[in-house]
């Protein structure tokens, strides 16, 4: 009887936590502020749990889980992305965007420079969205607790703010939403920000310039073959200080897309995410 009266209880008790818990009686207690007012406004998530939540695909972990809403139609669209800036290179870049009247997407990593903090006030005036890639950048300090990414989030979003005058509302994760450093928290992560309002982006076309071996010619290749047959692509490109390549490619890759019938838009709250599935 003693077994049976202690088992009632036990899954009464589990009935109710589970009940508080859909309900969002654990969901994390947060201290109401600028920061957080801010991310409560966006509802986009509401719209896209399917593709935040989709079934997993089981043999390629980073395989996207959507294609982009310019799929149903004619328009072939790339989304240009670079990440790990502003830096020196960023000038360049946005010299070619600017020859070319081209809008992009730039998830940034903090920087004490005035010159980078110049470089990325030029890029938000220049008509480009700012995104939060990290604050220092560090994969095992950032994944090491969601407590820690949240913090590093945080700092570069009152840093695009600060600088910019707007608050960001998109974002790329340092290595994409799953990772190694990440794989063990990836789900944490993605339901507290996705909780918050935020909307990330990963890749489907990616140019390899992050590689170990890599130059303009291979960067030039990855970009031009991996958007063909593609509706919408959403390229991953770094525009760090080491990145010559990466510019001296896009010289090329931007009048042969556009000779090939491509348009060049920018990422926004309007563009469904596409994003690696998870596991």
């Amino acid at each position: 009887m003693k077994f049976r009266k202690t088992s009632i209880w036990f899954y009464l008790a589990a009935a109710v936590a589970c009940i508080y818990s859909c309900t969002g009686f654990f969901k994390t207690d947060n201290k109401l502020s600028e920061y957080d007012n801010s991310i409560q406004q966006i509802k986009y998530q509401l719209s896209y749990n399917d593709v935040y939540f989709s079934s997993p695909n089981k043999e390629n972990t980073i395989e996207s889980t959507t294609e982009l809403d310019n799929d149903k139609n004619d328009k072939k669209v790339v989304y240009l992305t670079f990440d790990d800036g502003p830096s020196a290179r960023t000038a360049e870049i946005l010299d070619i965007l600017d020859e070319y009247n081209i809008k992009a997407t730039f998830f940034i990593v903090c920087s004490d420079k005035e010159s980078n903090k110049e470089l990325l006030k030029r890029a938000h005036d220049s008509g480009h969205t700012i995104g939060v890639h990290s604050a220092c950048h560090e994969y095992k300090t950032i994944y090491k607790s969601v407590d820690n990414f949240l913090s590093d989030f945080e700092v570069c979003f009152n840093y695009i703010k600060d600088i910019t005058g707007e608050s960001p509302s998109l974002f790329r994760f340092p290595g994409g939403s799953i990772n190694n450093f990440n794989k063990k928290i990836a789900h944490e992560i993605i339901d507290e920000m996705t909780r918050r309002g935020f909307k990330y982006f990963d890749w489907n076309v990616c140019s390899d310039d992050a590689t170990r071996s890599y130059n303009e010619e291979s960067i030039y290749n990855k970009v031009v073959n991996g958007c063909k047959g593609r509706s919408s692509s959403v390229v991953l490109m770094h525009d760090s200080a080491t990145k010559k390549e990466t510019v001296a490619a896009l010289k090329r890759i931007i009048p042969d897309l556009l000779e090939q019938g491509y348009v060049f838009e920018k990422l926004d709250e309007n563009v469904k995410p596409i994003v690696f599935n998870i596991k």
